[in-house]
Order: structure tokens, then C-alpha cells, then sequence
């Protein structure tokens, strides 16, 4: 056995993929193909909405007749979508399970953070192209919060065959950047370069140095790491779409940040309370896939 300071750090096996029932199928390709570019055991998180009762339904005997047969409706075609995904991936030579879950609105955040805690990844996998659904919302908001492990957002239009090809560091020399680097390790040691962004740096010991950007490089190095700094001037946008700009013009298809940033900086909001303009820009709008880990648990309150 070697000696502890020589042990590379544990690689990915167990991921979470979790997906809106209605998209699952056409989202289960993206899943399969990040789990196999890591050789783990894939589990999809197959997650319908119960229906919300209407107002005017509450105490009403029809109204409550009619939600109870669409909250059967709901259960039937989740089961029938649960076995075409058993049917798909047993066709793939990999390890899977298959969990569906009908959830209420208000519960969907616990119940992805109770399956989140088990495993070393989360893929939250996009149903659209515009706005969150209230699904993708609590998804997020229930691995990003209350999970601890790394949560790796992917956009519809992504493509999985390039995941972790080129990757990219949003740096502010904060601890959520640095837990979300850390976990990201296995990206980075596998992508072999990284380009690390830092937005509007100020210099100095208690921003981002006297070279912004070069402390955290210089660790990275270390892995064995070819590292490119690029200070960004935001120019009067937001810090999301500074990142999201100079992503694209990179041809980036994994961006590592932390969970709060660059929210905080660009709305100074918290995810769970209001995402603003910036924060639903960055979501809705990234082509590459997005790595966030779990923010201060005193910014919740």
C-alpha cells in the first residue's frame, strides 16, 4: 500500500442523475453518457409533481374527486416511464438503479437532498430551455443546500461526449470556490488543463492576492495541472454572464464555481431566496455544464 500522501483521491462511482419524469427519457442519454465517462453506477431519480389541489377545491367534494384521480394518473404514467428506463438501460452494459418518486412541491427539495447524501455526484438534468420548473428549482435548490456533494447542472443542449474536455474555474478566492475545486478534482486531473476566471480582481491579501488568480494556480499545478489565468473585465455586465461569455468563447463544456457565487456577486441574493435576473440568466442560458457545491449554511437563514 502506498504511502498516504501518494493516494489519489477517490474517484466518482456512484451517480445521481435526477430528472423530470416527463423529459427522463430524452434526459437519460446525457446521464449514461457522464457515467460512463467515469465507469460508476448510475441512479436516476425519476421525479413527478403531485398535482396542487385548487384553492376553491379545498372542502369541495368534486374538486377533491377530480385531484385524486389525477394524482392516480400521475402515478401510472410515472410507473409506465419507469419501465421504459429499465428498459433502455438494461440494454447498457453499466450499473443502474431506477428510483421514481411523486412528490409534493413543498417536499421535492428534501426528498432529492435524502438520495443526494448517497452518492459522490449529482447531475440535476434539464426538461427545457427556458425558466426552471418548479421541479428543476427544488432539484437544485434540495442537492445544492442540503446534500453536501458536488452538483453538476446540465443544460438541455448539452453535449455529453465533450463533458470534462475543457474545464473552467470561476475563482474569487472564497471557501465555497474552494470546496467546489476540491471536489472537482477528478474533472480536473482528467481534463489535464484548466483556465481558471477570475472577474473584476482586487488585488491585495485579503481579495485575491498580489497576483490574482496564481496562489490557486500554483496548487493546481501541483496535481500536475497545465493552468491559464484569464482576468476578466465585466464591463458593466454581471459576473453570470462575464463567466458565460468567456465560456463560450473558450469552448468550455464544464464550469466549476461555487455555490453562492457568482450569485452573490452579481445580485447579492442567496440561491434559495430569490436567484435574480443574473442567477436564472446562468441557468437558463449556459450550453456547458455547470459545477456548484454547497454554500454556508449561515446564508440560508
Amino acid at each position: 500500500m502506498p504511502p498516504f500522501f501518494e493516494v489519489a483521491p477517490m474517484p466518482i462511482k456512484t451517480i445521481l442523475a435526477v430528472t423530470e419524469s416527463k423529459t427522463a427519457l430524452e434526459n437519460l442519454e446525457t446521464a449514461i453518457s457522464v457515467a460512463r465517462i467515469c465507469d460508476a453506477h448510475l441512479t436516476v431519480l425519476n421525479v413527478s409533481e403531485v398535482p396542487q389541489l385548487p384553492f376553491y377545491g379545498y372542502g369541495g367534494q368534486g374538486y377533491i374527486e377530480v385531484w385524486a384521480k389525477e394524482c392516480d394518473q400521475r402515478r401510472v404514467d410515472l410507473t409506465s416511464v419507469t419501465d421504459r428506463l429499465q428498459a433502455r438501460l438494461a440494454a447498457e452494459d453499466i450499473s443502474f438503479d431506477i428510483r421514481p418518486c411523486l412528490a409534493s412541491t413543498e417536499r421535492e427539495d428534501d426528498v432529492v437532498a435524502r438520495h443526494a447524501i448517497y452518492c459522490d455526484l449529482a447531475l440535476m438534468l434539464r426538461s427545457g430551455e427556458r425558466e426552471l420548473t418548479s421541479i428543476e428549482r427544488n432539484a437544485i435548490d434540495g442537492a445544492l443546500f442540503d446534500s453536501g456533494r458536488a452538483v453538476v447542472y446540465v443544460p438541455r443542449a448539452f453535449k455529453a461526449n465533450a463533458f470534462g474536455e475543457r474545464v473552467a474555474i470561476a475563482w474569487n478566492a472564497r471557501r465555497e470556490a474552494a470546496r467546489a475545486v476540491s471536489d472537482a478534482i477528478p474533472f480536473l486531473a482528467r481534463a489535464g488543463e484548466v483556465d481558471i476566471f477570475v472577474v473584476d480582481p482586487e488585488v491585495g491579501n485579503e481579495d485575491h492576492g498580489e497576483e490574482p488568480g496564481s496562489d490557486i494556480a500554483l496548487v493546481l499545478s501541483r496535481h500536475g495541472l497545465k493552468v491559464t489565468i484569464h482576468n476578466i473585465a465585466s464591463a458593466g455586465r454581471p459576473v453570470s454572464e462575464a463567466l458565460l461569455d468567456t465560456a463560450r468563447e473558450l469552448d468550455i463544456d464544464l464550469l466549476v464555481m461555487g455555490g453562492l457565487w457568482p450569485f452573490q456577486a452579481a445580485a447579492e441574493h442567496s440561491w434559495r431566496h430569490d436567484t435574480g435576473n443574473a442567477g436564472k440568466q446562468q441557468y437558463s442560458a449556459s450550453p456547458f455544464a455547470l459545477t456548484r457545491i454547497k454554500a454556508a449554511r449561515a446564508l440560508r437563514e
